[in-house]
C-alpha cells in the first residue's frame, strides 16, 4: 500500500475549471462505449462508477488506439486541477478496489519512489487517472499522470528523480527532459508490471521561436514538423519501454486531422464519429515517427475531450 507524503499547507491559489456533472461524465463515457462496442472488460465498470461519482473532475478524455485493423477503445482519462493530493489518494483508493480481484496485482514502487517522503504537491497543477483495457488482462493498465508547474527552477529535482526511475542514461534525453518536461506518467499493469514516461512539451509560442525552430529542424525531418502549423502543443513521450519516442500533437481544430495525417479506415471511422459529438474543438493524437513516413498511418492514438468552459 502506498503511503502519501504529508500535506504542504503553502499551496498557491488557482482559478479552477468548472467541474463536469455526473450526467456529463456518464454521457461522454457511455457514448464512446456504445459507438465502438466496448466490452465491459475488467475493471471498466469500477472505473466508470468511481469517476462519475467523485467531484472536481473537469475533463473526461476518451481515446482509441488503432493498431492496423485492430481497434482498442476501452481507454478513458479523467482530469482534475483541485486538491491534488486528495485526488491522488482517491485515485489510489479506486486502484485498491480493482486489486480485490485475485488475478490482479498492481506495483506502486515507481510512484512511491518518485513521491518519496516529502513530495511538494504545490508544484503540481493537474492530475489525471485513467485506464487502457485489453482482452488479455495482463496487457491492461491503470494510469496516473502528474502535470508540473511551468517554473524550471522548481522542477529540476523532480525531473531528475523521474529520469533515474526511467533508467535511461542518455545525455541527450536528460538535457531535453530538464528543459521541456512538464508531465510525468505512470502505467500500472494489472499483472504487476509498471512503467514511467516523461513528456517533453513545446507550446505554439515556443516552437515559433528561432532557437526552438532550429532545434526542431535539426532533430526531426520536415514531415514531423509540418503539422505544427495547426497545432497548439507538441509533446514527445520518452520512455525506455518505447522503441522510439511517441510524438503527440494537439490540433487546434480536429477537422485538420485528415489534412495532415493519412490515417487508415479504422482510424477514419473513429474520427468521423467525433465530428458530431459535443466534445472540444481541439484533439490530441499520438504517433511514432516511423509511422509518419508511411503512405498510410496504420498505428495511431486519437484523443477527444469533454470539458466545461
Amino acid at each position: 500500500m502506498i503511503t502519501l507524503p504529508a500535506s504542504d499547507s503553502t499551496r498557491p491559489i488557482f482559478t479552477f475549471p468548472k467541474s463536469l456533472t455526473q450526467e456529463q461524465k456518464l454521457h461522454c463515457i457511455n457514448a464512446h462505449r456504445q459507438a465502438f462496442d466496448v466490452e465491459p472488460l475488467y475493471p471498466l465498470d469500477i472505473f466508470q462508477d468511481f469517476i462519475t461519482k467523485i467531484d472536481s473532475i473537469d475533463t473526461i478524455e476518451a481515446s482509441c488506439k488503432i493498431e492496423a485493423d485492430q481497434l482498442q477503445a476501452a481507454r478513458f482519462v479523467a482530469f482534475s486541477s483541485q486538491e491534488i493530493e486528495r485526488k491522488l489518494t482517491e485515485f489510489l483508493t479506486c486502484f485498491r478496489q480493482v486489486e480485490n480481484r485475485v488475478d490482479v496485482q498492481l506495483n506502486y514502487d515507481l510512484l512511491q519512489q518518485f513521491l518519496g517522503k516529502s513530495f511538494d504537491f504545490s508544484k503540481v497543477t493537474r492530475i489525471t487517472t485513467g485506464l487502457d483495457l485489453r482482452q488479455n488482462i495482463s496487457d491492461s493498465s491503470l494510469k496516473i499522470h502528474i502535470r508540473l508547474d511551468d517554473h524550471p527552477e522548481n522542477l529540476k529535482k523532480i525531473i531528475e528523480a523521474a529520469l533515474i526511475l526511467d533508467g535511461n542514461g542518455s545525455t541527450a534525453q536528460r538535457w531535453i527532459a530538464l528543459q521541456t518536461v512538464h508531465v510525468i506518467g505512470f502505467d500500472f499493469y494489472l499483472n504487476g508490471r509498471s512503467e514511467i514516461e516523461l513528456y517533453c512539451e513545446l507550446t505554439e509560442k515556443q516552437f515559433q521561436q528561432p532557437d526552438i525552430q532550429s532545434f526542431l529542424k535539426q532533430t526531426f525531418p520536415p514531415f514531423v514538423l509540418e503539422p505544427l502549423k495547426v497545432s497548439s502543443t507538441f509533446l514527445m513521450g520518452l520512455s525506455k519501454d518505447n522503441a522510439e519516442p511517441v510524438l503527440y500533437y494537439c490540433l487546434k481544430d480536429k477537422k485538420d486531422l485528415l489534412s495532415y495525417f493519412s490515417i487508415n479506415d479504422t482510424a477514419q471511422r473513429v474520427h468521423a464519429f467525433y465530428q458530431n459529438q459535443p466534445v472540444s474543438s481541439f484533439m490530441w493524437l499520438g504517433v511514432a515517427q516511423g509511422e509518419l513516413q508511411k503512405t498510410r498511418i496504420e498505428n495511431i492514438r486519437l484523443y477527444y475531450s469533454k470539458k466545461n468552459y
